[in-house]
């Protein structure tokens, strides 16, 4: 079935269009780049890299959507089953 609103711009404020299993890595920044938000299974704390190169560890995360641009999630923090929402 054909995308009816694949002709719609996409913003900040628009549905995500793709959804990543987050693997956490202190290394590598997300694969896909920059996400718009984190879809979270179980809320905790986490380890991040945002969109301007800030590293912040203990970031409170809660279970379901996070509007924070993150560029890496790094490991430790308790937070698990993360998604990155494009």
């Amino acid at each position: 079935m054909a995308d009816q609103f694949e002709r719609l711009s996409v913003g900040l404020s628009s549905p995500a269009r793709i959804l990543k299993p987050v693997t956490k890595d202190d290394v590598n920044d997300l694969t896909d780049g920059t996400c718009r938000a984190l879809l979270v299974g179980s809320g905790g704390t986490a380890n991040l890299i945002d969109a301007a190169g800030n590293d912040l560890t203990g970031v409170p995360l809660q279970t379901g959507f996070n509007p924070i641009r993150i560029s890496r999630v790094k490991t430790g923090g308790t937070s698990s089953d993360i998604w990155a929402i494009y």
